[in-house]
């Protein structure tokens, strides 16, 4: 049984407006670059950016809000997402984070993995295998399905060994491609696993509205981060990839900073 999907719900008001909002952002694009293409890139940009700062922020659900008006700017490169990519980065977060509520399964382990397989073969990148042997770890580690973990783990390593010392599917960019856009993303990131921990005092609920070990969610934001630092370095993500990223990145801050605000405001009239 598949448990890693989350149903979009209609009847739920802040799901519709981020179905309006795609749509939006669809026509934007189409009429802005008068290609169909361009509206699907931004409108799906929109959408898996908001759905993986939902991911990256349980406690927060303005933040997928926040990326998904930031994301909008990735129309400005009209440059290919990795759609695909993304949809792989929601399965490993949310087989780590638990956010869905129910207890994973062999068929989810062995679904992330074939997709795992599958994009690391096409696309020639072996980060792909690294990026889902952190994750078993994180689920080895919380003491989720430990024997399936290990054993997968320990069949990924050999995988990613081939892969990048015979096949030679492990490059690293050169010095001449690291640009702004790539130093902000990479800071970004290592500056989010700083202070991933400080967003954990809200108590999340998770699909089933049960709370969520907070542990759990503390694995699967370092995973994020670590695993925008690697595309960077090893994967070369285009434009509106990292755009996306970036927009993801800057939702929590953008939201953190909102939140303190807000609170400092409450503490000082209250006194």
């Amino acid at each position: 049984m598949f448990t890693l999907g989350r149903k979009l719900h209609l009847d739920d008001k802040t799901n519709v407006s981020i179905v309006l909002f795609t749509l939006s952002a669809f026509i934007l694009g189409w009429l802005f670059t008068r290609d169909i293409g361009s509206g699907f890139n931004l409108g799906g940009g929109v959408f898996l950016s908001w759905a993986l700062a939902r991911e990256v922020d349980p406690a927060h659900s303005y933040t997928a809000f926040i990326t998904a008006t930031l994301s909008l700017f990735h129309l400005y490169y009209v440059d290919t997402v990795h759609f695909l990519m993304m949809a792989w980065m929601l399965l490993i977060l949310r087989a780590v984070n638990g956010i869905t509520g129910k207890k994973l399964t062999l068929f989810d382990i062995f679904s992330a993995f074939a997709l795992t397989i599958f994009l690391s073969l096409n696309n020639r990148n072996s980060l792909y295998i690294l990026v889902f042997i952190l994750a078993l770890i994180s689920l080895f580690m919380l003491q989720q399905r430990e024997k399936i973990t290990f054993m997968c783990a320990m069949i990924a390593l050999i995988l990613f060994l081939v892969q990048s010392l015979f096949l030679g599917h492990c490059t690293v960019i050169g010095t001449e491609q690291l640009n702004l856009l790539n130093t902000l993303v990479i800071m970004s990131s290592i500056l989010f696993s700083i202070l991933a921990k400080f967003g954990l005092k809200n108590l999340v609920k998770n699909d089933k509205g049960k709370k969520t070990d907070r542990t759990r969610i503390f694995y699967g934001q370092l995973l994020y981060a670590t695993t925008i630092i690697f595309f960077v370095i090893f994967g070369r993500l285009t434009y509106s990839d990292l755009v996306i990223q970036l927009s993801i990145l800057w939702g929590v801050f953008i939201n953190y900073i909102a939140i303190q605000i807000k609170t400092y405001y409450k503490k000082f009239f209250s006194q």
